[in-house]
């Protein structure tokens, strides 16, 4: 790993539509928009994820059907934040370009939401706890 490396993010470039769509690490100024656009997609993975694991391949395609029908505005605007594109014209992708652009930015931000983000979260809650502790020793 090179200095540059250290310090310029990833970055995976998706054919989308006919042209080249740079897709990086999510900044923090994108987070709030890209979170209210995707908060139902993220709950009902969530409460999908378990079922997807032991369902028959039939159940599982009609699981991400339903996602596509009911959360397709969503799914593009959440997309369109990411890449700073319209969601009309993210809209306008076929599903496998729409599968690889999602594909792209899931991988490039998973592990600050599935691990940094937890640890990050586990160290604030030990102060707090170890405050709470000591308030409760002094009062006593």
């Amino acid at each position: 790993m090179s200095e540059l490396d250290a310090i310029i993010p990833p970055a995976r470039t998706i054919l989308f539509r006919g042209e080249q769509v740079e897709v990086t690490p999510l900044r923090l100024q994108q987070i709030g928009p890209f979170i209210a656009a995707s908060r139902t997609i993220i709950a009902r993975v969530a409460m999908m994820a378990g079922a997807v694991d032991t369902a028959p391949a039939a159940t599982t395609g009609a699981i991400l059907l339903d996602m596509l029908e009911q959360d397709s505005a969503e799914l593009a605007a959440a997309l369109a934040v990411a890449v700073g594109r319209d969601a009309e014209w993210i809209a306008g992708g076929t599903l496998d370009e729409v599968a690889d652009l999602l594909e792209a930015v899931v991988g490039l931000n998973r592990d600050f939401f599935a691990h940094r983000l937890r640890r990050l979260l586990l160290q604030a809650k030990r102060p707090a706890e170890e405050s709470t502790d000591s308030a409760t020793l002094s009062s006593s």
